[in-house]
């Protein structure tokens, strides 16, 4: 007489399990491993380093260290030109809240506001001096147009580079020269 299978019966595993041999020994880390580990560890200290509140008030700080010289301000088109030659100028932001220094011709003065890396600058008040030298006027009309629509800075050692609210580069300072 034939007897039938089992329902659901497979084929019978080797379960044997021989006394005195232990756990398997784990397979030894392969050096991918240790490369994961060390990217993971890297990134981590990345974003603490640039995470530090210190850091963004060292930016506000740099701000007001010193005099700056304007270097290339955005023309009509957007297009960093430099100073003319023969023309100097200059901005200080004071602890106090206010920015002035010489636009070309003219003294110019202004509030403004600081927020981790947003500079808010209002309008200029300005002496009202003409000078006849050619583009001279029209230089400083740009540049304290610029200047009013500054929204953020980045210091970049040794410059100062001011971003307009689409994010282009307006105006860039250097130190004043000493």
């Amino acid at each position: 007489m034939d007897v039938p299978a089992a329902p659901d019966s497979g084929p019978a595993e080797n379960t044997i399990h021989k006394p005195g041999s232990g756990p398997a020994k784990p397979t030894p880390m392969g050096r991918e491993f240790y490369l994961v580990m060390a990217l993971i560890g890297l990134m981590i200290l990345l974003i603490i380093f640039f995470n530090v509140p210190g850091t963004r008030a060292s930016a506000g700080t740099t701000l007001v260290s010193g005099n700056w010289t304007l270097k290339t301000y955005a023309d009509t088109t957007g297009v960093l030109v430099p100073v003319r030659n023969g023309t100097q100028i200059t901005a200080h932001f004071g602890r106090d809240g206010l920015v002035s220094g010489s636009a070309g011709c003219n003294q110019y003065g202004a509030a403004y506001t600081v927020s981790e890396y947003a500079l808010n600058i209002t309008a200029p008040r300005l002496t009202e001096m003409y000078c006849s030298s050619p583009g001279i006027m029209e230089q400083e009309t740009l540049y304290l147009s610029d200047l009013a629509n500054v929204r953020a800075f980045r210091v970049h050692d040794p410059d100062l580079n001011l971003y307009n609210a689409g994010g282009e580069m307006t105006v860039v300072f250097g130190p004043e020269p000493r």
